[in-house]
């Protein structure tokens, strides 16, 4: 019976640590992983344009350059992670957001196995706007919240051209969902932590 209220009180002190950490507006994200990102899907979504319009030949699907980039982005997150003095409510949830939109993307690109290419495109603006939505929603960054909508706007568009134009909708849609903010990020970091 002691060893549980042990427990409970080691809990309620994390999470009190937490909850601070949270209402101190204390963060640890360096915007790296957004630019990464950003500019992987930026530059996968121009080759994947320029090749549908037999501008250049590419041996396999230009997406496919995205695999190492995950690895890499993996280990820069993991490396970001150690260096966080806690993670908070908000950092969770909007780790599960994203966790739920690559899962649903990599879904999403089996159409592509198919040979609806375009069509997963399509499916694949709408997660990116729902998932940019959520995270508005939950770090309460209008800026987000306003790109969700374009983002839908912007798939909504992509159903009606289902050619090789989509891919430039996706690396708009790149630039203006982790490009931009990541360059937002990098600046309040630098702010707050210096030249870390």
């Amino acid at each position: 019976m002691q060893e549980e209220k042990i427990m409970t009180e080691q809990e309620s002190l994390r999470l009190i640590s937490r909850t601070i950490y949270e209402a101190k507006g204390y963060y640890y994200e360096s915007g790296m992983s957004a630019l990464m990102y950003g500019f992987s899907v930026f530059v996968c979504s121009i080759l994947c344009y320029l090749r549908d319009e037999k501008i250049i030949a590419f041996p396999f699907h230009p997406f496919y350059l995205l695999i190492p980039v995950f690895f890499v982005l993996g280990w820069a997150q993991m490396k970001e992670d150690k260096k966080k003095k806690a993670k908070t409510f908000t950092d969770e949830a909007i780790d599960y957001v994203w966790m739920g939109f690559m899962l649903s993307a990599l879904a999403a690109f089996a159409a592509g196995f198919a040979g609806l290419y375009y069509i997963s495109i399509a499916i694949v603006l709408i997660l990116i706007s729902l998932a940019t939505f959520l995270t508005g929603m939950i770090a309460k960054f209008k800026y987000h919240i306003v790109c969700s909508f374009i983002g839908w706007a912007l798939a909504i568009v992509s159903f009606f051209i289902l050619n090789p134009n989509i891919y430039l909708l996706l690396a708009f849609d790149a630039v203006m969902v982790w490009v931009i903010p990541g360059f937002m990020l990098r600046a309040a970091f630098k702010k707050i932590h210096g030249g870390e």
